[in-house]
């Protein structure tokens, strides 16, 4: 259970700690603007004030905001939304919006972007990002606290009450959860082939490319187990068969080629073309709106990923 960050006390929480009573709820929003949350106290007491009444206390206890506010400051320049040259203080109020936006507000993203948007207007701490700057940040931290707490709409439940039709909802579960482990399979084989290479590298640039991406793949596939089990499913072990080719060839590449940067670039290119393709053909089924979220910004990630590979490919392949 997550202890208040001022008196330690057990079962307290600063994103939202309402019992079911408005008054409770408005309190404790109050506390999270009064402790550095991007919506400020007036703010955070409406938001408190929902989350009360809906419930907010059990979503909130299952979120560390410690623990997001590190995730985020060691990922936020791995994000697609990245603008070089920012620092996480542009980003962290954005990241905080969502995170209590998604445990007060009830309703889809796009359904309260509005009240949102006006949130951050109202009270953007020293962040210079405009709204349609942070929007993804903001976007990105709903979606992940959404991934972790199985909540929808402002209210806890499991992923699978978000998908429409009773009489039909076992067998859209189990499309879900396959759709979902076949990019989870992806990006085990992503982080993979990511890795390999970039033991084979001698440029220290590139190596932590490859690394940094292989990460991106490996927290991706996390993510991914989250959303899995939520379900009521079990993650796939291993990759997938493409993959486990992907991975050969990846071998037999670098023995052949003496490890060559720029072979070992073509091939993470030929990857990325392969998570590319699943990511969109997932994003082409009938998703929750929640998990569709996720899918379409890890998907914006991939394509970040391969345009990476390929601008540095086409880079070394100018030299030779």
């Amino acid at each position: 259970m997550n202890l208040d960050p001022i008196t330690d006390a057990p079962g307290a929480h600063p994103v939202g700690t309402g019992v079911g009573a408005a008054m409770g709820g408005a309190a404790a929003g109050a506390a999270a603007g009064a402790l550095g949350g991007p919506v400020g106290a007036l703010a955070g007491a409406v938001i408190g004030a929902v989350a009360g009444g809906l419930g907010g206390k059990a979503v909130a206890e299952s979120i560390n905001p410690t623990a997001e506010e590190a995730y985020w400051r060691d990922n936020y320049q791995r994000e697609p939304y990245y603008e070089i040259g920012r620092s996480y203080d542009d980003y962290a109020p954005a990241y905080r919006l969502g995170l209590q936006g998604r445990t007060g507000y009830e309703g889809h993203f796009d359904d309260v972007e509005t009240r949102l948007a006006a949130d951050w207007d109202r009270d953007r701490q020293n962040s210079t990002l405009t709204w349609q700057q942070a929007r993804a940040a903001s976007r990105a931290a709903w979606d992940r606290v959404a991934a972790q707490t199985g909540s929808y709409g402002g209210m806890q439940g499991t992923w699978a009450n978000t998908i429409s039709g009773a009489n039909n909802m076992t067998a859209d579960n189990d499309e879900v959860i396959d759709t979902l482990n076949d990019l989870l399979e992806s990006c085990r084989d992503g982080e993979y082939g990511f890795n390999t290479s970039a033991e084979h590298t001698k440029t220290a640039d590139l190596k932590t490319m490859l690394l940094r991406h292989a990460q991106e793949c490996r927290t991706a596939g996390q993510e991914l187990q989250a959303l899995i089990r939520q379900l009521g499913g079990e993650p796939d072990e291993g990759g997938t068969v493409s993959g486990a080719l992907h991975r050969g060839w990846v071998s037999v590449r670098g023995t052949l080629t003496g490890h060559s940067d720029l072979s070992m670039l073509e091939e993470c290119e030929r990857g990325e073309d392969v998570a590319v393709a699943r990511y969109r053909k997932a994003l082409k089924q009938d998703l929750p709106p929640a998990i569709r979220g996720v899918v379409e910004r890890q998907a914006e990630g991939a394509q970040r990923n391969h345009d990476q590979v390929k601008a540095m490919r086409d880079a070394l392949k100018a030299k030779s």
